[in-house]
């Protein structure tokens, strides 16, 4: 029997210019999301997470003719959740964010210790 995880993920978005340039002076983008999976265990979630959260990352074009490249940054956690539907990789929380690195890795080590 499949259970239902969830998986929270943080993704950094870069800026960048038509030379694949990264522009220094445009603070990095932050989205923090939850998605969920179905599994069987939660050794198979841990698994599946790792797949599944890399197939957001993408490359476009901004309005500003920036190409912004959207990376995972870390999965901050996994958790199971109660199976409330037979679909699976629905995206349930989504916090978009603009920060410097180092501002990002100081909430990462007061939120989420246990996991770095």
């Amino acid at each position: 029997m499949k259970n239902m995880y969830a998986i929270k993920c943080l993704y950094q978005y870069k800026f960048y210019d038509k030379n694949d340039q990264l522009l220094k002076d445009i603070i990095p983008g932050w989205e923090e999301k939850i998605i969920l999976i179905k599994a069987s265990s939660l050794e198979q979630a841990d698994k599946k997470s790792k797949v599944i959260a890399k197939e957001y990352e993408s490359n476009y074009e901004n309005v500003d003719n920036q190409i912004v490249k959207v990376r995972l940054y870390e999965i901050l956690d996994i958790f199971a959740i109660f199976d409330t539907t037979d679909r699976t990789n629905i995206e349930v929380y989504s916090k978009m964010f603009k920060a410097e690195v180092e501002k990002v890795e100081k909430i990462l080590d007061i939120e989420y210790p246990i996991n770095r």
